[in-house]
């Protein structure tokens, strides 16, 4: 057991020295329960619960930690308890003797403070002390699936939450504010739908929100201001009902070659895609001249779905075009166009292809 000793020069009465010593002795600091608490596993609301304290019992505090929170000891599972809920009980020595007598002109003082419980002494008439200001427990909230704060608990801090898992959706029954925080609760996501805030520890939501939950806002202050969410459409493209066009028909494309998708050439000046051959394995279809391609999906497109694709410079590699796929193109004249790889002949590869004029 610890032993507290002090100098009777500092000290200066012997009563005083016989306070100290008794109290000395003691491993614990006996408390009571203000009201109804959680006893939980760990110093903070984020630990699962194993008991709960009813007002007025009394426990023994070992050990507090800078959250706030002290281990207690008591008729049921040991655990930690927010020093909020925890308040000293005036006790009276009675066994303190000096000289075989005891001293009434001592009292004690139950103190938490964030290196853990103390027991104040005063004899004599020196005020006690003040208990040192407990530091401010951070702004959470805990959401129960069941009523009276039981079940699957989810604590957080101030925040959103814009959806929830399959565990709390819906199933939101009582809430527990600590550090001022506040909640507002909505049966739809993205804080949609019906929305309640509550402010106090509440054991039974009311029945508008009660086990509907699908958002909430975990705030300090004001309530927080709905926005209506923001939707993003996609750009419209208008097409022409009817594209026409420019040109169309078989190449032929030999390795190495390169053809011209506004006229169907094979070589020659302003050509569109080149037959790349790096190796005998590697080969790839590279566009030229500032044209550019777009594989997307491999299905036939057409004129309004190969413009609504989104076009590279980057080659593609031969592995990528199997015989059936359909490769759109954005000549280096601007035009739309879409060719087929219909099968090979040798080292030729036989295309088809059609060019728009749109």
């Amino acid at each position: 057991m610890r032993e507290m000793s002090i100098s009777k020069t500092i000290v200066g009465a012997a009563a005083f020295a016989a306070c100290l010593l008794s109290a000395g002795s003691v491993l614990a600091v006996e408390a009571a329960a203000k009201s109804a608490v959680n006893v939980r596993t760990g110093p903070g609301t984020s630990f699962g619960i194993v008991d709960q304290l009813t007002a007025g019992e009394i426990v023994n505090v070992t050990e507090c930690a800078p959250s706030n929170f002290c281990f207690v000891e008591h008729d049921g599972p040991d655990g930690w308890v927010s020093a909020n809920f925890l308040t000293a009980i005036e006790d009276e020595e009675e066994d303190m003797e000096e000289g075989g007598g005891s001293n009434p002109d001592c009292s004690f003082g139950f103190v938490v403070g964030p290196g853990g419980p103390s027991l104040s002494i005063n004899c004599g008439d020196a005020p006690m002390p003040p208990a040192p200001p407990a530091p401010p427990a951070a702004a959470e909230a805990c959401l129960y699936t069941g009523n009276n704060f039981n079940g699957d608990d989810l604590c957080v801090g101030v925040g959103i939450r814009n959806a929830l898992n399959a565990t709390f959706n819906n199933k939101i029954s009582s809430i527990e504010l600590n550090g001022g925080a506040k909640a507002m609760l909505c049966d739809g996501p993205n804080l949609t739908g019906v929305c309640k805030n509550i402010t106090t520890d509440t054991a039974s939501l009311q029945p508008s929100i009660n086990n509907k939950t699908s958002s909430f806002s975990i705030y300090v202050g004001a309530p927080p201001v709905i926005e209506p969410p923001v939707i993003e459409l996609p750009p419209v493209i208008i097409f022409p009902e009817t594209p026409v066009t420019f040109s169309t028909g078989p190449i032929d494309l030999q390795q190495t070659f390169t053809a011209n998708l506004d006229n169907g050439t094979v070589g020659g000046g302003g050509v569109d895609i080149w037959y790349q051959a790096v190796t005998a394995v590697e080969k790839y279809i590279t566009p030229r001249n500032g044209a550019t391609i777009a594989v997307g999906d491999g299905s036939n497109r057409g004129y309004a779905g190969c413009a609504a694709e989104s076009f590279s410079g980057d080659n593609v590699p031969l592995a990528d075009i199997p015989v059936g796929t359909y490769v759109c193109v954005k000549t280096n004249q601007g035009r739309i166009s879409q060719f087929r790889v219909n099968g090979f002949m040798g080292t030729t590869m036989k295309l088809g292809y059609t060019t728009w004029a749109n």
